[in-house]
């Protein structure tokens, strides 16, 4: 990472994350707030709050760690203003643009509860082990354990219809 002299991130550093991590955190984002809009405005956040305070990284882990962390949290507010001020999505033909498949899979993870779907996302689609995940979510790894175990089955039992939803038993 290229470093000014007062050893933030550089407008360089901050073009390159915002390259790398965009798709990631708006996946993230729209596990738990369920509208584009609303998943765009966070992964925003989360860019604003890195060019605001332009953090020092230790590697690529922590720079990625804090990234989402960051989502996870703005997500929370998110939801927690939601609750409070109520909200209503402005566009329900976004789904549209994915394959029917990844429709079908990504509505059956988005019937778990919030947690039970970060562990599943961060597990499947980031690659993170259940420690990573523990540290990241900032719960006992036991926690992560159980989230995915049972949100394992709570997805076999979804999905176990159709062909699509075999494919995906064998994976989980």
């Amino acid at each position: 990472m290229e470093r000014r002299n007062d050893n933030y991130l550089s407008d360089g550093d901050i073009v390159r994350v915002v390259e790398t991590y965009s798709d990631m955190l708006l996946r993230i984002a729209l596990n738990r707030v369920k509208t584009i809009s609303a998943a765009e405005d966070i992964v925003q956040g989360v860019f604003e709050r890195l060019m605001r305070r332009r953090p020092i990284f230790e590697s690529s882990e922590h720079e990625k760690a804090w990234l989402i962390r960051t989502a996870v949290n703005l997500c929370l507010s998110d939801l927690r203003a939601e609750t409070r001020h109520g909200s209503v999505p402005l566009d329900e033909n976004i789904a549209q643009d994915y394959g029917e498949d990844t429709f079908e899979v990504l509505d059956a993870v988005q019937t778990l509860p919030a947690p039970d779907r970060y562990a599943v996302y961060l597990y499947y689609y980031e690659g993170y082990g259940v420690k990573e995940i523990g540290k990241l979510l900032k719960e006992p790894d036991g926690t992560v354990s159980s989230r995915l175990s049972r949100a394992r089955k709570k997805l076999r039992a979804i999905l176990e219809g159709g062909n699509h939803g075999r494919q995906i038993q064998q994976r989980l």
